[in-house]
């Protein structure tokens, strides 16, 4: 079929218009991000803050001994934990390996008829009712059964500071928040009387999660204590299933930023890739939809660009979902976080540009059983150290609720 010339000069109009767009956007992250890591770096330097793990432990038990706290190590299976985790995308596989801990208390503001959409597009009003009557849960749960820790996955959209401080003020148990996206998300417009992000909330926490290590100078800088540690998977799942393998390369995510042009590359060398998610034509997957593809999928292709920048990395939760899951091998840009975390080459693959990319696919297509034993050492490493669970005994022994068990807590560098 022969495309007529207006049609195809509106076409390459698109496309030029996107690269255009993906240019101009990738340059205005780029200056923002250094701009704000080389701010928070001659900061810390200044003030000589340097992360250091035990330091932090220490800075958590001295402030939680100053509100009279007194840590109760309790057995795994007996920690109470009351989780502020809204029930939205793939926030529910934060539970099973929560609920290993112990009973668990949940508000899910979701449930409530809340959205994280209308707290950041200004509904100041509906986030200080929404923090009510979590203050009034989370007293009420600490009355029929003491609380040990409150862990929320939250963001200064959804969270007050002055909550915060008056949880730990009325039961004085720690208070843990855990932020997986600081790279490009540590702060935002204000709303109402505080700004987004993990700014403003930072140091209203005994602890903060981050994925991202450079934002631990971040948190030492605006008075908070950082804890590094990465993503997780839920194994129950995120686990092998009995299916054909009948996808060459597969791409699971949105179609957005610098992705498009990642796929039309691959697509261009012939190499046999497919896409699913927004944006690509099909929808969003089901969770049930996307382990399929991963098991169904002889390599599965992870992108850990932040937004329009394939330069600027973070850690993903596919780049343990994927390998947890012991379906096809994971082939992902390279980030040196994630070299902390796997045997790049053994565990997992990584590319550094799209030649890397391209004759990486081309190699483990063909060698289909070289990638099989790789992706089969990923998924024994990630029931061993990657599950949520290892990540959530961390902190606990950081908290001190819980004594501490070399057999599962935190993560090894790789040998």
């Amino acid at each position: 079929m022969k495309v007529s010339p207006p049609i195809k000069n509106r076409i390459l109009d698109q496309a030029l218009i996107r690269r255009a767009w993906t240019t101009i956007r990738r340059a205005q992250l780029h200056r923002s991000y250094r701009a704000r890591r080389e701010w928070y770096a001659r900061a810390a330097s200044d003030a000589n803050f340097r992360y250091d793990e035990s330091h932090i432990a220490a800075k958590v038990a001295e402030r939680l001994a100053l509100r009279g706290f007194a840590t109760q190590p309790r057995a795994r299976g007996q920690i109470h934990s009351f989780a502020f985790i809204p029930r939205v995308g793939w926030h529910e596989s934060l539970l099973p390996d929560l609920c290993e801990l112990g009973p668990v208390t949940e508000f899910n503001y979701v449930s409530l008829g809340y959205t994280i959409d209308e707290f950041v597009t200004g509904a100041a009003a509906r986030r200080r009712d929404m923090n009510s009557l979590l203050l009034k849960a989370v007293i009420e749960a600490h009355r029929r059964r003491p609380i040990d820790w409150v862990f929320m996955y939250s963001t200064g959209g959804e969270i007050l500071a002055s909550t915060v401080h008056a949880i730990a003020q009325e039961i004085g148990v720690p208070v843990v928040n855990m932020c997986l996206d600081d790279k490009h998300s540590w702060e935002t417009e204000r709303v109402g009387e505080q700004r987004g992000g993990q700014i403003d909330i930072a140091s209203a926490f005994d602890l903060s999660w981050t994925s991202a290590r450079v934002a631990c100078e971040w948190y030492l800088v605006e008075g908070g204590n950082p804890l590094y540690l990465p993503e997780g998977f839920d194994a129950t799942t995120f686990h092998p299933q009995d299916v054909p393998r009948d996808i060459a390369v597969s791409f699971v995510g949105g179609a957005y930023g610098f992705r498009p042009s990642v796929i039309e590359t691959l697509r261009r060398a012939r190499v046999p890739v497919r896409s699913f998610g927004e944006g690509w034509g099909g929808g969003r997957l089901t969770i049930e939809e996307v382990v399929s593809v991963f098991n169904r999928s002889e390599i599965n292709l992870g992108m850990g660009g932040i937004g329009y920048s394939q330069d600027l990395t973070n850690l993903k939760g596919r780049d343990f979902e994927i390998p947890g899951c012991g379906g096809g091998v994971y082939l992902t840009s390279f980030n040196p976080d994630l070299a902390e975390h796997f045997v790049i080459g053994k565990e997992i693959l990584c590319y550094r540009n799209t030649d890397d990319l391209v004759e990486l696919s081309r190699w483990f297509i063909k060698h289909s059983d070289e990638a099989r034993s790789i992706a089969l050492r990923a998924r024994i490493r990630c029931l061993e150290e990657h599950r949520w669970l290892n990540r959530y005994l961390r902190v606990c022994e950081i908290l001190g609720i819980l004594a501490p068990d070399p057999k599962l807590s935190g993560f090894h560098s790789p040998q």
